[in-house]
């Protein structure tokens, strides 16, 4: 990125410079995956290139605001990181139980919805030479493995919150 924060440590600059390169060479591949979208003659792979862009988008958002937040941080403008911090210890006991709550109803879900994925994709397997669906379900159970991460993260900063 070549920007130098003033008062940063090593590591925050290398992390911001990290971010920041990232940042810039997902932008030339963002306008690849737009242009193979928009061009290519299978509206399959013009799908599958959308749902690639898709997540680009995020990822090149994410590492903005990983980027931002690690400015805001050396710049002691934590309440302006795009990435907020989770001071966890600052939660109400009665939040804090209602997060715990909410978040094991949802991790029985998701864990659910896993295994339910997962059969699906299984019977999904004779036509994942000829269709889209199977890969689909596959994507769908990724995502879903990720939510469990998050919210498995949650759980666990909620219970176990570190020192502030």
């Amino acid at each position: 990125m070549g920007d130098k924060l003033l008062g940063a440590s090593l590591w925050e600059q290398d992390l911001f410079d990290a971010f920041g390169e990232h940042v810039e060479a997902e932008r030339e591949m963002l306008e690849e995956y737009e242009a193979m979208a928009a061009e290519t003659s299978s509206a399959g792979f013009g799908y599958l290139a959308k749902l690639i862009l898709d997540d680009e988008r995020r990822h090149h958002r994410l590492f903005a605001d990983l980027a931002g937040s690690v400015q805001a941080l050396t710049e002691a403008r934590t309440s302006e990181a795009p990435v907020p911090p989770i001071p966890v210890t600052a939660l109400e006991p009665a939040e804090r139980q209602r997060i715990l709550e909410v978040t094991a109803r949802f991790l029985e879900h998701e864990r659910h919805d896993f295994k339910e994925l997962s059969k699906l994709a299984k019977e999904l397997r004779p036509v994942r030479e000829t269709t889209l669906w199977h890969l689909l379900i596959q994507l769908i159970r990724a995502d879903t493995e990720k939510h469990i991460k998050i919210l498995e993260f949650i759980e666990d900063r909620v219970k176990h919150p570190a020192i502030s």
